[in-house]
């Protein structure tokens, strides 16, 4: 029942899918942390349609662990099943973190059509990654109503995140 303070009481045992909605938000930076991460650990001669198809399944696997941890984490909490909307709602948080590949991955598979040296495109792939990054740190802020320099803070360091991903590719690969 709502409050005065406009708050909900939920009966014991109940799951609130509701109740935490920083879940995707930070599910598609995660995203796009890891997608820095397969990037600079992919072999340069691993072939751009490869470097994309173990990007995008990477992504996949690591969503499937999170969605199984999340789901065994809430029926030991609430002590029974999901049903099925706390099931579809548990799928569907995490799924911002696969979707996070998407742009770098179509990125990827452009400079295949286009031919581009794989080196090259997965450094022009990783610097994409890098602006989606700043990009999302700024609409997390903006959100989360960070003006001025705490603003441009959360965005360079969500940037930062992505140039530690160039830094990881440069110790790997040379």
């Amino acid at each position: 029942m709502p409050t005065d303070a406009g708050q909900h009481h939920h009966h014991v045992g109940a799951y609130d899918a509701d109740a935490d909605p920083f879940v995707r938000r930070s599910a598609y930076l995660y995203g796009l942390i890891i997608t820095g991460s397969v990037l600079a650990a992919a072999p340069e001669d691993l072939g751009l349609v490869r470097v994309a198809a173990l990007l995008g399944g990477t992504l996949v696997v690591y969503w499937s662990a999170e969605t199984y941890a999340d789901c065994i984490a809430a029926r030991t909490v609430l002590g029974r099943p999901l049903d099925a909307h706390e099931r579809r709602r548990v799928l569907t948080d995490g799924f911002p973190l696969v979707a996070a590949c998407a742009v770098p991955g179509v990125v990827l598979l452009a400079e295949a059509v286009l031919r581009v040296e794989p080196a090259l495109a997965v450094d022009v792939a990783l610097l994409v990654n890098v602006v989606l990054l700043m990009v999302v740190g700024w609409r997390m802020g903006t959100a989360g109503g960070l003006t001025g320099g705490k603003r441009a803070l959360t965005t360079a360091a969500a940037g930062l995140l992505g140039v530690a991903m160039i830094g990881l590719k440069l110790v790997l690969h040379h």
